[in-house]
This record gives structure tokens, sequence and C-alpha cells, in this order.
């Protein structure tokens, strides 16, 4: 009866039992199949565990792709986001491969313009930044990345989310001036 009811609980299995006029009797036993149905994956680590307070220290990393070419002629947006103060970089960009010549000019103004030193970048393990990892050795910076695992953007949570309020408070700025 539970399982041709659709595996409900045993109070209403009984009470639909009674409203169809059958006599059920005795104890539920567990349903292995509302066991499996239950089952969910194992959390993913979101992060590192301990977070930076001191500007510069980690910067999240990532770029979105839009299906229109800005006026410019870009169709990435490129986002860094520092872990300790939340502010928020973005760069435009006509192709994911010009990451990296934005990127190294815009991590040098911060440490020479500034004196913050990016000691960490965390981002998925896309081409684009591997290939920015490998023109941060060539450059010594002296910057470690942090990969996330494939398909877990909760771990690069931080410039994700970044993203979708940016894209939010854009689209109201645009709505307010009456672009669609």
């Amino acid at each position: 009866m539970h399982e041709k009811t659709g595996h409900p609980e045993e109070e209403v299995t009984k009470l639909t039992g009674n409203y169809m006029k059958l006599k059920i009797q005795g104890k539920m036993e567990n349903c292995e199949n509302c066991a499996i149905g239950k089952m969910r994956q194992k959390n993913v680590p979101k992060g590192p565990k301990e977070k930076s307070t001191k500007p510069g220290h980690r910067m999240y990393i990532d770029l979105k792709s839009s299906k229109y070419t800005s006026t410019g002629g870009s169709k990435y947006w490129c986002l860094a986001v520092d872990e300790a103060t939340h502010m928020k970089f973005s760069m435009f960009l006509k192709q994911k491969s010009d990451m990296k010549e934005r990127l190294v000019p815009f991590l040098k103004e911060l440490q020479h313009t500034y004196g913050v030193k990016v000691k960490h970048i965390r981002c998925n393990n896309a081409g684009e930044n591997r290939a920015l990892e490998d023109l941060c050795i060539e450059k010594d910076l002296g910057i470690i990345f942090e990969y996330t695992a494939p398909g877990t953007p909760q771990q690069n949570g931080v410039v994700e989310r970044a993203f979708a309020t940016m894209l939010g408070k854009t689209r109201a700025i645009m709505n307010g001036a009456g672009f669609d």
C-alpha cells in the first residue's frame, strides 16, 4: 500500500487504506526506496577555512560570457573580488585569452601603486586561468593559485554571488534609464 500510494509516511498510508476500506495492520517496515530517495551528496567544502582580513591576501576571480556583444566589442566579463574588503574589480574582454593581459598589469598596479600584494588567487580550472598562472610565474609575481573542483561554483561563491548582485543592480539601473 505504501509503495502504491507514492511512498507517504506511515500515518498517511494507514489513513488512505482506511479511506479505501482496506484493513491495514501492524507496523510499517523501513522502505529501502524511501531511504534511497532521501539520500543526498556529501557537502562540498565551500572554500578556505581561514578567512583573510588583510586586503589582497586572497582574490577570487571568474569569467562570465554574454550572448550579446557590448558596444565596445566585449563579450566576456572578468570579475575579481578581494576576500577581506569585498572590493570588486570588473574588466570587460573581447576574448577569454585577453584575461591574462589585463589581470597581470592590474595585479602589478595593486602592488606598486597601492602596496597591496595579492598572495592567493582562487579560480576554476579553466584554460584562461592556467594561462594566467603561467604568466604570473613568468613575471615572478609570487601568487599561489587555488583551483576549485570542476562543476562546483560554490567553492568560488564569493565571486559568483558578486556577479549575481552586480548584474541585478545593472539591470535595475538600465531599467530605470529606460533601456530594455
